[in-house]
């Protein structure tokens, strides 16, 4: 029965991640499960009754230190994924020297772009680990202090709503976590290239009919 409800859990997981990123994201679903559940289980940790007063009790995910790694394992493994699938054309993405050959003026324009891309990237950490221990710990504050201010009744309708909202942000960061990877072995030309893929010739007479009107 447990076998059965994990592996129930992980298939859950799993479609959620090829829903948003297709068969690309397959190779990745491990990583995107695993920091789920991590998160996940850690921001609960933190609902314990006696959060905010004892140590062992606060979540782990409510100390910037575990967010902060956390966002830099998953920096690290995108980045090394675009390098491994472009090469060092990955590098290509945030330095577009090839568009000088359209003009000096889209040079220019392509590497004010692709600088910005370069800062963004190494903003993702930043904002991955910030926005999971600004809500985990903002959670458990505001329900040891409601706890400690109110009757039950209350404390419990946090405790409900702090169980969806850990989970809303377990989610969003494993989620980021993969779209980040999709998008670091993603070929800034690809888009392009489907654009201008010359139209098979159908093997049906009917589809090159069809195709003729």
């Amino acid at each position: 029965k447990r076998q059965n409800v994990a592996e129930w859990i992980f298939e859950t997981l799993e479609n959620f991640a090829m829903s948003l990123g297709g068969l690309g994201a397959k190779p990745y679903i491990p990583l995107f499960a695993a920091f789920f559940l991590l998160i996940l289980f850690s921001n609960w940790s933190g609902l314990i009754p006696g959060v905010g007063r004892v140590i062992w009790f606060r979540a782990p995910t409510s100390d910037v230190n575990v967010t902060i790694g956390l966002a830099l394992v998953a920096f690290f493994f995108f980045q090394y994924q675009g390098f491994k699938h472009l090469g060092i054309g990955y590098l290509s993405k945030f330095f577009p020297l090839g568009e000088f050959r359209k003009g000096i003026g889209t040079g220019l324009i392509a590497m004010f772009v692709g600088l910005v891309e370069l800062l963004l990237e190494f903003v993702k950490p930043v904002t991955l680990s910030m926005r999971l221990f600004g809500n985990v710990y903002g959670g458990e504050v505001a329900l040891g202090v409601l706890t400690a201010l109110t009757v039950a009744l209350i404390p419990l309708a946090m405790y409900a709503l702090e169980v969806m909202l850990n989970l809303v942000q377990a989610l969003i960061f494993s989620t980021l976590t993969l779209m980040f990877t999709l998008a670091a072995i993603e070929h800034h030309g690809d888009e392009h290239d489907e654009k201008h893929e010359p139209h098979p010739t159908p093997a049906d007479p009917e589809l090159a009919t069809a195709g003729a009107h």
